[in-house]
């Protein structure tokens, strides 16, 4: 599978997302889910952190969009990560895997304005695959 950067801002999507599904028949498949992951091996001195007994946790995001019908082979992904803060190091219990997030609640916890890094990627499985993602997109934004 190919990986595309793609030039979509996340509320351009995310309007697109909502309008497919206030449709009787929605077009597009969406799953959005977001994990925590204690990051070890950091520069603690960089951080400004001087335990040796804390380590940074990360959230990661991913909302995957795709057509319904036979999924056409693309896949768009917005990912989005934020550092959220440090834990004690060796405590691994206390936070879930959200593999069921809404499109309003990835918005609001993984798009805040001014957290963490957003990246907007394409993953097709060959050329014609991506030339129809490219063929959709100029549809939606004909339709603007």
């Amino acid at each position: 599978m190919d990986e595309h950067a793609v030039d979509i801002l996340p509320g351009e999507m995310l309007r697109w997302v909502r309008e497919d599904g206030a449709r009787q028949t929605p077009r597009l498949w969406v799953r959005a889910s977001k994990e925590y992951q204690v990051e070890p091996g950091f520069e603690r001195q960089n951080a400004r952190i001087g335990e040796d007994e804390v380590m940074p946790v990360t959230v990661r995001g991913v909302m995957e969009i795709s057509p319904q019908r036979g999924r056409r082979g693309w896949t768009l992904q917005i990912r989005a990560e934020d550092s959220v803060g440090v834990r004690p190091a060796g405590e691994d219990e206390g936070y879930e895997t959200e593999d069921d997030m809404t499109v309003d609640a990835f918005e609001s916890q993984m798009l805040a304005p001014g957290r963490g890094e957003v990246d907007i990627v394409v993953l097709a499985e060959d050329a014609a695959a991506w030339h129809r993602f490219q063929k959709w997109l100029a549809r939606r934004r004909k339709r603007q």
